[in-house]
């Protein structure tokens, strides 16, 4: 028993890590269900001070991003992440119900770093596969 018990935490350590952060509590609970469905770790939060400590301890293999439109709190976790010597390397993936706020950051690389974008409501297939092709499967 004790051997499948490791084998299955062995399993679980090796799965991708997927970071979300949204304010909509919905969206939160969608993405994780489709992460862990596809053998993913999802870690989510809604925009809180602590956000960015956070993905700096769990080092996150992806951070999933929301931008919404008159809200600071997504582009200033965006600019921390390109700051921060342990958090800019991790890709990032950035949602909105906004096309302009995506198209925004991605005018902006040099403050909002280089990006994949997916624009809400969201083809479930599409959005995993971007997954995929961002850091592979688990």
């Amino acid at each position: 028993m004790s051997g499948e018990m490791n084998a299955a935490e062995l399993r679980q350590r090796k799965r991708k890590h997927v970071f979300v952060v949204n304010g909509a509590p919905e969206f939160l609970n969608l993405m994780r269900e489709l992460l862990q469905d596809d053998d993913f770790n999802v870690t989510t939060t809604n925009f809180v001070p602590e956000t960015f400590q956070s993905i700096e301890v769990l080092a996150p293999d992806l951070v999933v991003v929301d931008l919404v439109v008159g809200q600071r709190a997504g582009w200033e976790l965006l600019e921390q992440l390109r700051a921060g010597a342990a958090t800019r390397g991790i890709p990032v993936i950035l949602a909105s119900t906004d096309p302009k706020l995506l198209e925004r950051a991605q005018a902006d690389t040099g403050r909002y770093g280089e990006h994949e974008t997916f624009v809400k409501p969201f083809d479930v297939e599409k959005v995993l596969a971007l997954v995929h092709e961002v850091i592979g499967s688990s």
